[in-house]
């Protein structure tokens, strides 16, 4: 903290305004001097003055909800952004940050973790503001085509026979609305006449922040993948709490995620208050219970988790505890996986599964979804085969008789010499002569 302080002072003193100079040394002595907090926070608050904008005043009321420390903090935070950012380190523009930003880096501990999450906003905004310029170029570029395409001197019946969208087509033009509505009417059929399934999102407390935001964007994809599914499921999101972060993200995801006519089935409940037991069954990869086929009258159970950090086995516990059964894919049966990766497969990959098992009844076909690089590869399968061949092959000598051997025949020499002298040594003749 003190050189961080010292570098904050340095750039302080060397461009920067002498509020925020004045400020920080008055800080750094303190904190040489062992003071506590409280008696240089005060000169914190002076960090309001050195703000541009309305819209950290905004921000700071948005996030710390009136608490003081939470407040200080992220002034001192908001300082820090700024010196990176004079310092040409990629941090977002002032007005690209918003309020969730600030509460992310709030829960982030050290400034190489801060720094690579600025640097991450900062990819995101250039991403967005080179997706609008290629936006605008093309718009410009249409406008243009547009205008050398209809001058006034050229004859009807060759401006009608130019085969394009705006002149004369023979193919109805298919709308995103169109294709949602399409989309929204199969799983709406899917409500009425489709097999369930149930996502169990109750493992938020389990899950890190960041698993948290992983786990809702795997939830998207889950959706996306049955809603443009032949035969899809009837969805049910149970043990879903709207307070919390995977909620939060899922719904800036999904806008209309709360609206009556979204379909979608979204509990608060429990899936044993809702649905009979003896029909549910909860997939776990940490049973020994392998699903061989696929039941179309019963409903699955996937748990919502994200286990990067806590791979204990979850699921598996709360299925026993609730008197559920429990079935995993056979993954092992069919796939031959690699030594570096490992068999976690995301909730969309499952979904995809699932979705064509229940159309196919063909596993092979299934498992397909699953990454390739998670797998061996056919090379590495054939070496595989090779290596076990050869082991299995016995050794057997060239020779049949091991005495012709090199080193067996100097050592039978060595041996015939040696008895022969035993024999002349301990012969009658001899013994009788002495």
């Amino acid at each position: 903290m003190h050189s961080f302080t010292r570098t904050i002072i340095y750039r302080m003193h060397h461009g920067s305004s002498p509020c925020l100079s004045n400020l920080f040394s008055h800080l750094f002595q303190n904190m040489q001097l062992g003071k506590s907090t409280t008696e240089w926070r005060p000169l914190i608050s002076n960090l309001s003055t050195a703000l541009p904008d309305d819209q950290h005043i905004s921000i700071l009321h948005e996030v710390s909800k009136g608490d003081a420390d939470i407040e200080h903090q992220l002034k001192v935070l908001m300082l820090e952004v700024e010196l990176l950012r004079q310092e040409g380190y990629r941090v977002p523009e002032s007005h690209e940050m918003k309020s969730n930003h600030y509460t992310e880096l709030l829960n982030l501990k050290s400034r190489s973790a801060r720094r690579k999450y600025l640097e991450f906003l900062f990819k995101i905004c250039r991403k967005v503001e080179n997706r609008l310029k290629k936006k605008e170029e093309t718009a410009k570029k249409l406008e243009e085509k547009r205008a050398n395409q209809t001058p006034k001197d050229i004859p009807f019946d060759e401006f009608a026979q130019t085969y394009d969208l705006q002149h004369n087509n023979m193919f109805l033009r298919f709308r995103d609305t169109t294709m949602n509505n399409m989309y929204n009417n199969k799983l709406i059929q899917a409500m009425q006449f489709g097999q369930k399934l149930i996502v169990d999102c109750g493992y938020h407390n389990n899950m890190t922040r960041r698993e948290n935001l992983n786990c809702s964007k795997q939830l998207m994809l889950l959706f996306g993948e049955n809603r443009v599914h032949d035969d899809p499921f009837d969805l049910h999101f149970c043990n879903f709490d709207k307070n919390s972060s995977i909620a939060e993200s899922l719904v800036k995801r999904i806008c209309t995620l709360y609206n009556p006519e979204f379909p979608l089935n979204i509990h608060e409940q429990s899936y044993t208050k809702i649905f009979p037991k003896e029909n549910l069954i909860y997939l776990t990869p940490h049973t020994k219970q392998v699903m061989e086929e696929y039941d179309h009258d019963a409903l699955y159970i996937v748990g919502a988790i994200v286990d990067k950090v806590n791979q204990e086995p979850l699921s598996m516990a709360k299925a026993k505890q609730e008197g559920i059964r429990m079935m995993k894919l056979p993954l092992d049966k069919y796939l031959l996986w690699s030594g570096g990766s490992g068999k976690s497969l995301t909730l969309n990959q499952v979904i995809a599964i699932l979705l064509d098992i229940k159309k196919t009844g063909n596993w092979e076909y299934s498992l397909r979804h699953v990454p390739k690089r998670k797998l061996v590869k056919f090379d590495e399968v054939t070496d595989i085969k090779k290596a076990l061949l050869k082991k299995k092959e016995r050794w057997t000598p060239k020779h049949s008789n091991l005495n012709q051997l090199s080193y067996n025949r100097s050592n039978f020499k060595q041996i015939e010499g040696n008895i022969e002298k035993r024999k002349k040594k301990f012969s009658v003749k001899s013994i009788y002569n002495e």
